[in-house]
């Protein structure tokens, strides 16, 4: 193939991985719209009567929402008739808003039909017994979309788009990392129950800045309100390298969620379901595994809610 050939091959694959991307952004915005409506659904009566509100009170609403400063009326500072004041309503606590519904389970993200995106394994010729267990667990569990590839080792000494451009991803927002937290205030002693863990596995990508006060709020509010951690019972912090040893089995920078030596319960940024697969660590610091966010959310049944 001649060097125009190539670079028109280039160009299209370009091209056919932004449209990748596009159509993975709509079903977030459909993954949006479903939210919005349950949580229409759960505000009930007030929601309905801001719906059915007069075009005044329904662009005052809009603009609140815009930050915008809406006119106000003048009022005459005369006291109301009766003197009566309307209760104060208690403040919303519906959580709805933070999470965020998984995609269907499939084994081929609909996002691969009718484009030609390929994630050939290669693990550049070095198996080792880690590799195979992995592949076996795959097999067997099973992640049909999972795919290794080995990196060489200065591999995190490279910028993002290096990396993108190894592993053949679309956009760097495809790069992610597992991080293991811990909740240095819980009484728990395990992670037997994922509304009070004792550690969390909180997949991120590395362009998407992880903010620990969304990400404690979404963990609190796992609970009803009655039975919900305070704020002194809950604070994340990264777990050491030697627990994160101890729980995953796998080394620094080489954690991944197949195979983990404790089960631990996996919290997932909303906006990974923007893509059809994300790729991790794959139980060696210079493997990745590709993984369809579909069978992410089958397998590890993660909570997904805005952590950043």
């Amino acid at each position: 193939m001649d060097v125009d050939g190539k670079l028109l091959a280039q160009k299209q694959d370009e091209i056919l991985g932004r449209l990748q991307l596009l159509e993975a952004r709509a079903q977030l915005l459909n993954i949006e719209a479903y939210i919005a409506s349950q949580t229409v659904a759960s505000l009930g009566t007030s929601a309905t009567k801001l719906v059915n509100a007069p075009t005044g009170l329904q662009n005052k609403a809009e603009d609140r929402k815009n930050g915008r400063k809406s006119t106000k009326s003048k009022k005459s500072k005369g006291k109301s008739k009766g003197n009566c004041q309307q209760p104060k309503s208690k403040k919303n606590t519906n959580t709805a808003q933070i999470y965020y519904k998984a995609p269907e389970p499939c084994p081929i993200p609909a996002h691969f039909k009718g484009i030609r995106v390929k994630i050939e394994e290669d693990l550049m010729g070095i198996d080792n017994d880690i590799q195979k267990r992995l592949r076996e667990l795959c097999s067997t569990i099973p992640i049909p979309s999972a795919r290794f590839k080995r990196a060489p080792s200065d591999y995190y000494t490279w910028t993002l788009e290096k990396r993108r451009d190894l592993l053949g991803a679309p956009h760097v927002d495809y790069l992610c990392k597992t991080m293991i937290m811990r909740n240095t205030k819980s009484k728990a002693t395990d992670c037997s129950d994922r509304t009070d863990s004792k550690y969390y596995m909180i997949v991120v990508q590395y362009t998407n800045k992880m903010n620990k006060e969304r990400l404690m709020r979404i963990v609190r509010n796992l609970r009803p309100e009655e039975k919900r951690l305070t704020k002194k019972q809950i604070s994340l912090r990264v777990a050491s390298s030697e627990e994160g040893v101890t729980l995953s089995g796998y080394g620094h920078n080489a954690v991944t969620p197949v195979g983990m030596a404790v089960s631990v319960p996996m919290i997932v940024s909303h906006r990974i379901l923007e893509l059809p697969y994300i790729w991790l660590g794959g139980g060696e610091k210079d493997v990745k595994l590709a993984i369809s966010v579909p069978d992410l959310c089958r397998v590890f049944n993660p909570i997904i809610g805005d952590i950043g």
